[in-house]
């Protein structure tokens, strides 16, 4: 009967001892990489918080928290008028924005790891690309910019003056310029 006792209370450590064995988690450094791998270098993870959702062998399954910023402003289209383009900045550069998104990993700090992200949902617009010359070329208007009004002015004055000017434009006019 003795035996049988020291057998179940040996079992009943090694199975509790499995259950308490730590998981591996891939370091911040290699979260970060695979993040900025997977979105194209485009978005970059700035700070990440795991917990551990399920895990066998060297495989987890994690839900994440964190911030995530742009490496570039980002612009979304939304019109165009004549030679101009009407576009929408949908993020900032370095503006941290907060995400959540679960993740699996595969592997050992020994082996190295593959992670993947999936189910990213972000308090920002998931729309947009960089635009590089939008700084330098005025055919670009950003809508929900500081000077957006006072630029549409402008353009609409100088069409307006071209227009009491030229005989032929006189009979024509911009879709958005009123009468």
């Amino acid at each position: 009967m003795v035996r049988q006792w020291i057998a179940g209370a040996a079992l009943f450590a090694l199975i509790s001892g499995y259950s308490w064995a730590e998981v591996a988690q891939p370091s911040d450094n290699i979260l970060k990489e695979q993040f900025s791998k997977q979105y194209h270098g485009i978005l970059k993870l700035d700070s990440i918080t795991l917990k551990n959702l399920d895990s066998t062998g060297n495989q987890a399954t994690w839900s994440a928290e964190g911030d995530i910023s742009s490496r570039e402003d980002m612009y979304t289209g939304v019109g165009m008028a004549a030679d101009y383009y009407f576009v929408e900045k949908t993020w900032t550069k370095d503006r941290p924005v907060k995400f959540s998104a679960m993740l699996t990993s595969k592997g050992t700090p020994a082996s190295g790891w593959t992670v993947n992200y999936y189910s990213l949902q972000m308090a920002a617009s998931d729309q947009g690309r960089a635009i590089d010359d939008i700084k330098t070329n005025d055919k670009y208007l950003i809508v929900n910019s500081d000077d957006f009004n006072y630029r549409f002015g402008n353009i609409e004055a100088s069409w307006r003056a071209q227009k009491r000017r030229s005989p032929v434009l006189k009979n024509n006019s911009l879709p958005w310029i009123r009468k």
